[in-house]
Parts: C-alpha cells; structure tokens; sequence
C-alpha cells in the first residue's frame, strides 16, 4: 500500500484526532482492512450490550401475600417464535410487544439465581445478576464477592485499560446510604463495584474523546475556552477536513460510504438530542463539562435518558469502543412514579401489589421496558457493517434482578436478540431446567444452580463473546467456584 495521504494504511479502530484531543472513531470500513481481507468475513469479536431492570415482571407465581398470579410475561409456547405467534400473545403477554423481532430473539426460561438474600432481595440480586458470586455484607450493603461478566468481556476484548461502557438510569447517585443507593450490577472486582456513569453526556464525549490533553499541557478552564467555538460546531463540523480527505479516498467502496454517512448522522443525532434535553450543552465550556451532573437524577428525564443511554451503547458498539455495555434502569429498585391510565403510582409499589390495579399497572411497565428493548433493537438494527447489520453481530440482552415482584429468584428473565454473529439460536423461545417456579412466598429465594443457575447463562454469553478457555473450548466455570461448572448447549445455533 503507497505511503501517501489518499493510501495510509489504517487500522480498524482509527480514530479522526484534532486539536486539543478532540476525536472521531469511526465504524469497520472494508478500506481499512489488509488487502485480500475482502474476500474473506470481516468478523470482530461479538459485542454484548445488557439492559437490567429492576422489581421483576409479572409472570405466573405468587406474591408476597401467597395469592397465585397469571402469566403475563412469557409467549405461550415453547418453540420457535414467529412474528404472527407473537402478534397473538401480545394482547395478553409482555413478549408480544417484541414481534417485530421473533426471528432475532432467543427467549431463556428457567435461569436461577443461585444464592438466597442476605437482607435486602433487590441488593442480593443485584449482586448476583451479572457476578454469579456469593454476596458479603447484608441487607443494602450487600456487595458482590466476584466480578462481573462485562468487566470479563471488556478485558479480554476491548483495547487495553479500556473498561466497559456501564450507564445508569436512576434516582440516586453514588454514596447513598440506607435504602437510597443505585444498586450496582458491575464489579470491577470482589467487593468493588463499579461506578455509573450517570450522565448521557459524559458517555457521548468518553465515546468520542471529546475531551482530551492539549499539546500545550493547558489547565482545564483554559482548554475548554478554546474548545468552546469549536465544540458548539459539533464534532463533525471541527473534524471537516479530516472526514473530506476520508471521503476522498478512491478505495472506499459503496458500502463504506453508507456506513460513513449512518456514523457521521449518528453523531449530529446524538448531538442534537443532548441539546434538547435537560442535559444542556451551555455556552460556556466548564459549564459544558459540568453537564456531566447538573440534575442526572432528576425523574423528569428519566424515560429520556434511558433512550438517550441506549442510543450511546448502540453508538459505542457501531464505533467499536467498547466490545460490552451495560445499563442499569432504576437504582436498588425502581421507584420511579409513573402515570398510566390516569393513575399515578410508584412502580415499585405496584411489583409489590401495595396499590388499585397493582397487577395491571405492573404488567404496563413490563411493556413499556419491552418498548425500549424494541427501541434498543431498532437502533442495531439501523447500523450496517460489511457483513451485514450490527444487530446480528452481537447480542443485545433485557433481563431483570428479579423474577417476580415478589422477590423471586426462580425464572429471572433473559431476553436475548441478534445471535452473536451466528453463534447463538434465534427465533426461539427455550426452556432450560425444569422450568418449575417453587410455591409458597418467594421473598429472596435462590434458585437450583445445579440445573440452570445465572453462571451458565453467564458462561455462554462469555463464549459468545469469544472469551473461551485458554484450549479454545466454551467457558464454563465463570462465578463461584462451588457452583457446579457448565453453559447452555440448549442455546447455542446448529453447527
């Protein structure tokens, strides 16, 4: 390849630098790969986004009370799934909202927490959901004694010291105490959970480097001055020169140019959408970087932050900066107040089936949380790469700490979508274990690890994510090391 400035050979997580640190990565091009790579499948690493939310869903079990509830929740059969099947439960099921979807979902029944609560049932389930670790502390300050699976994924996958991308979208912030604390899912080690990040903004310019060292070595406030004009022009504005040279290149093909065009777009949107939301981008630039928490907590943008944080981690996963993210909706529960048909209500009251029409306003909730994985999919889906959308080259994940809103920790659910560049089953609804939820009050009660505990679910995405053994065989002892080892074949796509 000539070493001049229409050929200089790039690698595919090139990044377009100006000044100041300011950069721009850019989406896998076919221009970028060495010669010969296009006849050949440009596969990367499976990225792996999760959704968690909190207070469980409504499916057939019973409540704190011991009535029975019915199933609102799962489709209604097992199987494979279909757009019609799906359009035929959505008047009664949760998962029929997601239709649009059938042939890209893998829908797990069956996987268990596997240790009881020590206190609080969100706190220890928070602790397990993504750790599959016994817990320290109790009540609240239960804390997780392993680390969990994106911190796995991100140090084997991503570039070295770059840690997973893990948001939040909630009420309260770090530091909280009693029952007012986030509710942490990610731990960077045992006992050492890892910090949100709360703002939409501070992630947009993490992702994008807005904010970098200056040659000059300038304090802050005096770097920022100089951003300020630049900043206000918008990324791709101050990187113009940069992105026409790139444009300008004879070996970019077609596709290349679509994919410039949906990333440069990307970026005015999510410009466009920080600018109208509470987190406003103010004239001055310290103000702009204290934007990072000028009210993250407010409850007024709450349902807009969970979009705009999802529109980042599909951003992030388009641009290749991190290989996994994470976004937890609520805190240690979800206490959010929410208006529907004329009724204002804290959803965690309603899991709790403390108010009128608790079931029914708790099963709305469910489909709202199901609209914004839809809107999570959507915006996958809207991305394509060279061998084809970004959707299918990972997989993206709606779960929850709990089962139930009554704590139960048998049948937590795992909604998966996009099969991990063909790794995993899609168009599927299966059933591992014996898929019995346990009678009687479930306040905390950890499932049977033995059959389908978290930690296979957690050994399979790891292996679909390409963190293997160090012989190339499926993870399989990820979590605590009494539980007994193992992953789901039952998941994985037909070789």
């Amino acid at each position: 390849m000539k070493n001049d400035a229409s050929h200089t050979k790039m690698h595919r997580r090139m990044v377009l630098r100006g000044a100041g640190g300011l950069m721009l990565g850019l989406p896998l091009l076919d221009a970028f790969m060495p010669r010969g790579a296009a006849a050949q499948a440009a596969v990367r690493s499976p990225f792996v986004i999760i959704v968690v939310n909190d207070n469980g869903v409504v499916q057939a079990g019973v409540t704190l009370d011991g009535n029975s509830e019915p199933e609102k929740f799962w489709p209604s059969a097992v199987g494979p799934l279909t757009t019609a099947s799906l359009l035929a439960d959505k008047a009664t099921r949760t998962m029929g909202e997601l239709s649009d979807y059938a042939d890209q979902l893998l829908v797990v029944r069956g996987v268990n927490l596997p240790y009881s609560s020590t206190g609080c049932s969100h706190s220890a389930a928070d602790a397990q959901l993504l750790t599959s670790a016994k817990m320290s502390g109790s009540s609240t300050n239960c804390l997780s004694t392993g680390l969990s699976v994106d911190t796995a994924i991100a140090k084997a996958k991503n570039p070295p010291g770059r840690d997973p991308l893990v948001l939040h979208g909630g009420m309260f912030s770090p530091g909280g105490t009693g029952f007012d604390i986030p509710g942490y899912v990610s731990y960077v080690a045992p006992n050492q959970p890892r910090a949100y990040i709360d703002s939409p903004y501070k992630a947009y310019q993490l992702i994008t480097g807005v904010v970098g060292t200056s040659a000059g070595g300038d304090d802050a406030a005096t770097q920022a001055k100089q951003q300020q004009a630049a900043r206000s022009r918008g990324i791709n504005d101050l990187l113009r020169p940069q992105i026409q040279a790139l444009l300008a290149r004879t070996d970019l093909s077609t596709s290349d140019r679509t994919r410039l065009d949906q990333h440069l777009t990307a970026i005015r949107d999510i410009e466009g959408t920080i600018a109208t939301t509470t987190f406003t981008v103010p004239d001055d630039e310290i103000a702009a970087m204290k934007q990072i928490d000028p009210k993250p907590y407010d409850q007024a943008s709450y349902e807009q932050r969970i979009k705009l944080n999802m529109r980042l981690m599909a951003f992030s996963a388009a641009a290749d900066y991190s290989r996994v993210a994470v976004l937890k909706i609520g805190d240690r529960i979800d206490d959010h107040v929410f208006t529907m048909n004329g009724q204002s209500f804290k959803f965690h009251d309603a899991t709790h089936r403390a108010i009128n029409n608790a079931l029914e306003l708790h099963h709305s909730c469910d489909r709202l949380f199901a609209n914004y994985f839809k809107y999570m999919l959507d915006l996958l889906a809207s991305y394509t790469t060279p061998t084809g959308p970004l959707l299918e080259q990972g997989v993206t994940i709606w779960t929850n700490q709990c089962a139930t809103g009554a704590h139960s920790f048998s049948n937590v659910p795992w909604i998966l979508a996009g099969g991990a560049n063909g790794f995993l089953k899609r168009g599927q609804f299966v059933q591992v274990g014996t898929g019995e939820m346990p009678g009687g009050k479930q306040d905390g009660k950890g499932g049977d690890a033995s059959v389908s505990g978290v930690n296979k679910m957690l050994n399979t995405l790891l292996t679909a994510a390409g963190v293997t053994k160090s012989d190339g065989s499926p993870t399989d002892d990820f979590g605590e090391a009494s539980l007994p080892k193992g992953y789901f074949p039952e998941l994985l796509a037909a070789t």
